[in-house]
């Protein structure tokens, strides 16, 4: 197993004048679904009155959550990405939700309580958890925790909380390399790191596939392709570079400086992310010789996360092109794959409206195609991108419903498809109210994407 490999490591804990230091802590080595926090991988924590603090392998913070009352939730908390982004989890309420039966048909509607997981947050995102941002994003609430005091107090004031502290620490000579490297990582050495990562692979990407939440947006950055094939108009995560793909010398270094990079936390990745926008557009052989190689090199097979995926994006264009040869290869390698295409709508008068330079007709093609790969290969998943909004006509509900409800026989298990607010808006409660009404009806897993970049 992988996880015999870290058997040995020993955890050490210390604890003195109301602060508490664990090191080499093992987390769950399995991605899951819970109504819970959880913390993967390997990691050390701090605990003292204000907060409890977690820390990679290589001892930068990835994590923290505050101990005092005026704490928003017991089960909510902060995590710093490797973009150096804090995100702030916001469960929504573990209690379940209360529903309706009966009303305008009984005298005396009757209600009752669905509990956990068939929750509100867990019906919109595939996920029992929406992570907020400090950025602007599609946020699918609208709340900002980033205004609550407590939140904000400790967004800002982390590294002068554990510096009051471990300064007059009293510790045991093992803590001492850990709480050296504590002290020196400071927010600014933290931001020049993430500056560090996007240099090597060329930019910062601006958006994640939203199929990166199985492993909780854990993914290494690995640029293959820049820029996309489309550009369509309504887009506002674009970039403005035409699309090309990275010559193989190019992604050898990228590898080798992001193994430096990451160093010891490598152990707690398993997924890779292939970007850019479209890297289905590059030639076959080149998306498969390079993830191989990246999986072999990132030494996934001694990860202490069980398994090993890659997440790509894909246009209409380049899913039509490839052959069944390129996804038969895919299924042999040891991993999963999620291809994640953005298809937004089977209305051609919509499609026009959102300046998407493609055909109903394919879209319609590539629909079908997913849901057809989907059932044939284990290791592979499609997932698909549409809008949603409040400027659109019923043509495109009902081409969508067509779709996703007319034209399969039974509900799918696998597969997504992703509804995402025109304009990246916040959305309104009409468009929640026609979101539910899709998700109902659809015969494929339907939520929402949440926006979120490296």
């Amino acid at each position: 197993m992988q996880q015999d490999i870290y058997m040995n490591i020993q955890e050490l804990t210390c604890s003195r004048n109301g602060i508490r230091i664990t090191l080499n802590k093992q987390g769950e080595n399995i991605y899951v679904k819970s109504r819970h926090p959880i913390k993967y991988g390997c990691y050390s924590e701090i605990e003292t009155d204000e907060a409890v603090f977690q820390f990679n392998m290589n001892n930068e913070i990835i994590g923290m959550q505050g101990q005092k009352d005026n704490w928003p939730s017991s089960q909510e908390w902060l995590k710093r990405t490797a973009g150096n982004d804090w995100v702030y989890y916001s469960t929504g309420g573990y209690s379940g939700t209360y529903e309706s039966f009966g009303n305008g048909f009984l005298a005396e509607p009757i209600h009752f309580r669905i509990p956990s997981p068939y929750n509100e947050i867990y019906k919109a995102t595939g996920e029992y958890y929406i992570p907020n941002f400090s950025y602007n994003s599609n946020s699918i609430l609208g709340f900002d925790p980033f205004k609550e005091t407590s939140v904000q107090n400790l967004v800002n004031s982390w590294y002068d909380i554990l510096k009051s502290h471990l300064n007059s620490f009293d510790f045991k000579e093992s803590f001492a390399s850990f709480i050296d490297d504590v002290l020196k990582t400071t927010p600014e050495i933290l931001e020049d790191r993430a500056e560090v990562l996007f240099n090597i692979i060329g930019s910062r990407p601006s958006v994640l596939p939203p199929d990166t939440r199985h492993v909780d947006y854990n993914v290494i950055p690995l640029s293959l392709s820049e820029g996309c094939l489309h550009k369509c108009a309504f887009c506002k995560i674009k970039n403005k570079r035409p699309f090309s793909t990275r010559t193989t010398e190019d992604v050898d270094k990228q590898i080798k400086d992001l193994k430096q990079f990451y160093g010891r936390n490598l152990i707690n990745y398993n997924a890779i992310f292939l970007g850019d926008h479209d890297t289905l557009n590059s030639e076959e052989d080149f998306i498969i010789e390079n993830a191989k190689k990246a999986i072999k090199q990132f030494g996934f097979d001694n990860s202490y996360m069980q398994g090993s995926s890659i997440y790509l994006f894909g246009s209409v264009n380049s899913f039509l092109n490839k052959n069944d040869f390129f996804f038969k290869k895919l299924e042999q390698m040891e991993c999963r794959t999620f291809i994640n295409l953005g298809l937004e709508s089977a209305d051609q008068t919509t499609l026009d409206y959102l300046g998407k330079p493609i055909s109903a007709k394919k879209v319609k093609e590539s629909f079908k195609r997913m849901v057809a790969i989907n059932q044939e290969f284990n290791n592979i998943e499609i997932t698909a991108n549409f809008i949603i909004g409040d400027e659109l006509s019923p043509e495109h509900y009902n081409a969508f419903l067509k779709l996703t409800r007319d034209e399969l026989n039974v509900p799918q298990n696998k597969g997504a498809v992703y509804l995402s607010p025109l304009f990246s808006k916040i959305p309104s409660r009409s468009m929640l109210f026609h979101f539910n009404q899709l998700k109902r009806l659809s015969r494929i897993p339907t939520y929402l994407y949440t926006i979120q970049r490296l």
